[in-house]
């Protein structure tokens, strides 16, 4: 992460606008301080990108844009990388930001940043509308800054994805974990379902009804665990319930989008 906030601060000198990619799903937890730091350091302004929004709720991002375009100098705007028109949209915002960056001999320079997992590889493949950077489902795979130009008007630089060295919220932690943007090692899977299970009781009660077949309603998120695994058959010797296996049912069926379109985090 050091060696990647040096080459990020060196490369924000020639860049004009920063475009940090955020998971809709969990806005607050994927924008990483270090992001902010950086960019105000070179007064860059920057438009904040709702990505993977056709998995997120759509109620609530609407919601979290609002938030995000009641703030002075912040432009936000949501993105799904599937959808064409999504795209041209973010570059039409970003060009509208720096209005005086428009032409060859002035051409738009903007750089995308984000926390691991957020879907910055597979947007800026969408936008250059050819595969450049390498994207899967597992953080850090971006290591060095890269420059691409989309056309003689706007540069585009990639950048490392920046994960912090301490996670001081849990909640943010746990988002993050659900959202597979930490890696497999570092967290406890029956600790992060039963965060998922508390969130989806509270906001999408009828989500766990649609998929597993059960009233959650009079239940607590260890017992939806419970109910999980009894369900799918995940037992352990003495026929108790695997935890670890329903778990990982509930997290998977989760990150497949199985459950809906869910948002983990809301706006206050």
């Amino acid at each position: 992460m050091a060696q990647a906030k040096k080459s990020i601060a060196k490369a924000l000198k020639s860049v004009d606008l920063v475009v940090e990619v955020l998971d809709a799903r969990m806005p607050p937890a994927s924008a990483n301080p270090l992001v902010e730091e950086l960019r105000l350091t070179r007064q860059r302004p920057v438009l904040k990108v709702l990505n993977k929004s056709d998995l997120a709720d759509p109620a609530v991002t609407k919601s979290w844009l609002q938030s995000f375009r009641a703030q002075d100098n912040l432009f936000a705007v949501e993105v799904c990388s599937k959808h064409k028109s999504d795209v041209r949209n973010l570059i039409r915002e970003a060009r509208k930001q720096v209005p005086h960056r428009s032409d060859a001999i002035k051409p738009l320079r903007m750089m995308v940043m984000g926390v691991p997992n957020v879907g910055k590889s597979t947007l800026l493949n969408a936008i250059l509308g050819r595969s450049v950077a390498k994207a899967a489902d597992e953080p850090a795979v971006t290591r060095s800054v890269s420059r691409y130009d989309l056309d003689e008007k706007t540069i585009i630089y990639d950048s490392p994805g920046l994960m912090w060295s301490k996670l001081d919220s849990r909640e943010n932690a746990y988002a993050l974990a659900v959202n597979n943007a930490i890696g497999v090692n570092a967290y406890v899977p029956e600790e992060v379902a039963v965060f998922l299970a508390e969130k989806l009781r509270l906001f999408y009660a009828n989500r766990i009804f649609d998929r597993y077949g059960f009233d959650s309603s009079n239940l607590d998120a260890n017992d939806i665990l419970q109910k999980i695994g009894n369900i799918r058959g995940a037992r352990i010797k003495g026929d108790e319930i695997d935890l670890e296996r329903s778990a990982n049912i509930l997290l998977t069926d989760y990150r497949k989008g199985k459950l809906g379109r869910i948002t983990i985090q809301v706006p206050n």
